[in-house]
């Protein structure tokens, strides 16, 4: 009897010890969430700022090129007016001349007898508002072409240094970073508390806007105007690498340089039209234009550089290989995503 009461005992003390340890593993799962959810809140305000500046960065690319094209349109809409208003003022005096009406109103002011010869009606008043209606269409088009220059100057400081837009990216991916270690480090019990859940369902999210900010630049973005140099050697490159689009080289060039039209050297060291590194260049450099030197500020050889590097890293190859390749180009998802949406909306 007295050694089943000991038993007795023994499992109820044992009992009591193992749901000690477990509200003790509990309380100790609890304040190590506390502690890490405190940690990630300390570093949300900058999360916030490096959000907010990258996708201030991201939209300005989107922008600054439907800026550009939008711009370009309306100019060459009101130039072509402008246009035609000369041609009908010149049509109009040619019709005066093959009617013989100019040398009568010569006539006129010969003799200084109005008399002497048939009437001119409206003559004065023609020609006068002919030349009226194509001096106001010149004036609205020339303003026309200074907001067109401005959102040129816009792509050439804004687009051509991808770089501004990858650091922004790289610090905000440098705090999630931080922010997933912290959880990463919890116990298995702590990830278990609603406190770790809900701080990693915010991180999941904030990944997921990263990746929509993305995809709304490349949206925004529209192709401009290919100069016919450019155009010419981005088709003669692209066959160079089988199953290479060269809209693709387009796309680059456009996000780069503006096709030429932008600064010519990044922030990040980057040269040329298509933006090489020098030790990049180098390695893949492509004698374009057949002269015995493979130049990086010259056009030809910098784009069948850059098509001999992107086939070198998979493009051609299909979907997969093309994506590949243009993340080599430069290592980020929003430059993929937005050279193979202009890339798209040129074809």
């Amino acid at each position: 009897m007295a050694a089943c009461l000991a038993a007795s005992v023994a499992v109820t003390i044992s009992s009591s010890a193992a749901r000690a340890d477990t509200a003790g593993d509990a309380a100790q799962a609890q304040q190590q969430a506390d502690a890490i959810t405190a940690k990630i809140a300390s570093l949300q305000p900058q999360v916030d700022q490096a959000m907010a500046a990258y996708e201030t960065a991201l939209d300005a690319v989107g922008q600054s090129v439907g800026t550009s094209v939008a711009a370009s349109r309306v100019y060459q809409a009101l130039q072509a007016q402008a246009t035609a208003a000369t041609m009908s003022q010149n049509a109009h005096i040619v019709a005066l001349y093959e009617s013989g009406s100019v040398t009568l109103y010569a006539a006129v002011l010969t003799t200084g007898n109005p008399n002497s010869v048939p009437p001119l009606p409206m003559l004065s008043g023609v020609v006068a508002r002919d030349a009226a209606t194509a001096a106001a269409a010149n004036r609205v088009a020339a303003a026309a072409k200074r907001t067109a220059d401005t959102a040129e100057y816009q792509i050439s400081t804004t687009l051509t240094d991808a770089a501004e837009v990858d650091d922004h990216l790289s610090q905000l991916q440098n705090l999630l970073a931080q922010q997933q270690a912290l959880l990463d480090r919890a116990s298995a019990k702590a990830k278990q508390l609603k406190e770790l859940q809900s701080a990693q369902a915010a991180l999941a999210a904030t990944l997921a806007t990263i990746s929509q900010a993305g995809n709304d630049a490349a949206a925004s973005a529209s192709p401009t105007a290919i100069p016919p140099r450019y155009d010419a050697l981005y088709h003669a490159a692209s066959l160079t690498c089988p199953g290479l689009s060269w809209t693709v080289l387009a796309a680059i060039g456009q996000v780069e340089t503006h096709h030429g039209q932008g600064t010519m050297v990044s922030s990040a060291g980057a040269l040329g039209p298509m933006q090489f590194m020098p030790a990049t260049f180098a390695r893949y450099a492509v004698d374009g234009d057949g002269d015995g030197k493979a130049d990086i500020m010259n056009p030809a050889d910098s784009i069948y550089t850059a098509a001999h590097y992107l086939c070198a890293n998979g493009a051609g190859t299909g979907d997969q290989g093309l994506y590949t390749a243009i993340w080599h180009y430069n290592h980020a998802d929003w430059y993929v995503q937005l050279v193979l949406s202009l890339a798209s909306k040129m074809s």
